[in-house]
């Protein structure tokens, strides 16, 4: 049986874990729970790493909305539900989906539809399309883009 880690120790390997990616409190808290601490070291442990700006909220919310447009292709919708799951306040998140490019996340939605159009079946145009949009809507985009861009044609 492994030996429990001091509070030093513990510290150090959070603020490593900060420093990997970006972390929410949310995330750090989930994560020092794994560790055999009082609830008074986890609370000074996380009060150390927000206060040196090893974790921000703000930051992660940036960061996550860039990258899960980005590298994920999804749409506002999804973004907004998954930082409100890791308890990021709504002015936050607001300000956050605020930063996005709407002509790089519009080019974003015709590439993930010319994407799935490419591997979609149907007898007609109207069912190609009606997968299509749902499709999209399922990757968090807004149902008024996706029919706007798909009645432009992709």
């Amino acid at each position: 049986m492994a030996k429990p880690l001091s509070p030093d120790q513990v510290l150090d390997k959070m603020a490593k874990y900060c420093a990997y990616q970006e972390r929410c409190v949310k995330d750090v808290t989930e994560k020092l729970k794994t560790f055999e601490l009082t609830q008074k070291e986890k609370d000074e442990i996380l009060d150390y790493l927000i206060d040196n700006r090893f974790v921000n909220n703000t930051r992660f919310a940036q960061a996550f909305v860039k990258g899960k447009i980005n590298q994920s292709g999804w749409g506002l919708n999804k973004i907004r539900f998954h930082l409100m799951q890791k308890g990021i306040d709504k002015e936050i998140i607001d300000g956050a989906l605020q930063t996005y490019d709407e002509e790089a996340y519009r080019q974003r939605l015709i590439d993930v539809l010319k994407i799935k159009a490419k591997t979609v079946k149907a007898e007609n145009d109207f069912e190609r399309n009606r997968k299509l949009a749902a499709y999209a809507m399922q990757k968090g985009f807004e149902a008024h883009l996706v029919w706007e861009v798909i009645k432009e044609g992709l």
